[in-house]
């Protein structure tokens, strides 16, 4: 049995399973909305869903896509010490769950579905990847003399609105002239480029688009403001052996099987490593390259205990 952990608003869940239907192999999926209740019963442990209960030993491979298993009930009393403590309660079930797959074959974890974008940066440089010079502060050093500098945020962005405020975490130009303070963020050198390139990663393996975003001025600083118009030329892309032996070593490093990484290409022909994102979309390559990723999924699954015939 597979066992896929997800949210229900993610398609490409759905694609997976589509090709797992087709190779006939027993799956089971947990969205983050779906109760769970943890059973252990002499040390077995079982899952209970509305749609039935999984024995654990029965589970051979995992597929962390997003979201979380939400076991144990959790409700709000007027007492916040006992609130803490139920609280704790839950973490410390979803804790031991965690363990319990992590005997199993993996592609992706719980833990590791936000990396520290700081530490990730570290890591690059050492193996050898071009990345654009940065700082981090909450001041304009006049040092740093770039001719364009954009902010990124240093966690996980949110997009949305909170009250009368727009919060989202685009990539955007610094104005000095118009900046008088912000929070601690992630400063960067902007870096011309002539287009930019989005890889998907799957255990060992890489494949790349090319998306010519610069032609554009509302997606120039960051693709993902997407003109759905007029959309960005993608087109399939092969990255130098060299590179890609680069991001098998960084996955490794920060323990993941897949993800999705962003990088540039500038105008004087050097590729810049941007971000890894281990929830990434990739029907954004598949579709418009052909990839096939979904299939390429669902047969790393099964293949982990079955031959494609």
């Amino acid at each position: 049995m597979i066992l896929i952990i997800s949210d229900e608003y993610d398609i490409s869940t759905a694609y997976v399973i589509d090709w797992l239907n087709y190779f006939q192999v027993e799956w089971v999926r947990i969205n983050d909305s779906d109760d769970c209740e943890l059973t252990v019963i002499d040390s077995k442990t079982f899952i209970t869903l509305k749609q039935g209960t999984i024995d654990i030993d029965k589970v051979e491979a995992v597929w962390y896509r997003r979201g979380f298993i939400a076991v144990g009930e959790f409700i709000k009393l007027g007492v916040p010490q006992f609130n803490s403590y139920l609280s704790h309660n839950k973490s410390v079930l979803h804790e031991y769950l965690q363990y319990k797959l992590s005997g199993k074959r993996q592609i992706n974890t719980f833990s590791k579905a936000n990396v520290n974008k700081l530490i990730v940066n570290d890591i690059a440089q050492e193996i050898g990847l071009k990345i654009p010079e940065f700082y981090i502060d909450n001041k304009l050093h006049e040092q740093k003399k770039y001719k364009k500098t954009i902010t990124k945020p240093i966690t996980p962005g949110f997009l949305g609105s909170i009250d009368e405020f727009k919060i989202d975490s685009y990539t955007k130009i610094l104005h000095k002239d118009r900046v008088k303070s912000f929070s601690t963020s992630l400063l960067q050198e902007y870096i011309e480029k002539k287009f930019e390139i989005r890889t998907f990663y799957l255990l060992g393996k890489c494949w790349s688009m090319a998306i010519f975003s610069q032609s554009d001025n509302q997606t120039q600083v960051d693709f993902r403001r997407y003109n759905k118009e007029v959309p960005n030329r993608t087109v399939p892309f092969k990255l130098p052996e060299s590179i890609e032996k680069k991001i098998d070593n960084l996955m490794k490093r920060i323990s993941l099987e897949s993800g999705s990484i962003d990088f540039l290409y500038s105008s004087d022909h050097t590729f810049y490593f941007l971000e890894v994102n281990p929830v990434g979309q990739f029907d954004m390559v598949s579709f418009p390259c052909n990839y096939h990723l979904e299939k390429e999924i669902a047969l790393h699954l099964i293949n982990r205990y079955e031959t494609e015939e």
